[in-house]
């Protein structure tokens, strides 16, 4: 029995790792693929978005479909921040040993957690 009992608590931790690395896996996939579209409406419109996108949502001009239905985030909110001249989009990982979590001064919200990646346009640092 009490092999058991550890083969279950083994088999668990693998399972919750697994889980989170493919969240996480989700999180940089989503981003990217929103990245696109914002630099689709930028070559159509020269310049970003300047409000926050509407997740779980079309992500449209009224006449162009830029992306059918924003994806909402595993964990917390995505957030999309932009001037116009560029973007930057923020979600949060939850592998930390992930080398791509960043700490944010200030810390950016994601929802009900702390915002820990990002993904800039390409003409941001």
């Amino acid at each position: 029995m009490a092999i058991l009992g550890i083969l279950s608590v083994i088999g668990f931790g693998s399972f919750q790792s697994a889980r989170i690395k493919a969240q996480d896996a989700k999180t940089k996939s989503d981003l990217a693929q929103v990245a696109k579209s914002l630099e689709a409406y930028q070559n159509d419109h020269r310049t970003y978005p300047t409000t926050d996108l509407t997740w779980g949502a079309a992500f449209t001009d009224g006449t162009t479909i830029y992306f059918a239905k924003l994806p909402e985030a595993p964990t917390g909110n995505y957030y999309y921040a932009s001037d116009g001249t560029g973007f930057t989009l923020y979600g949060r990982l939850q592998n930390s040993d992930d080398p791509a979590i960043e700490v944010f001064d200030p810390p950016i919200d994601c929802g009900t957690v702390v915002c820990n990646y990002k993904i800039t346009s390409s003409n941001l640092p």
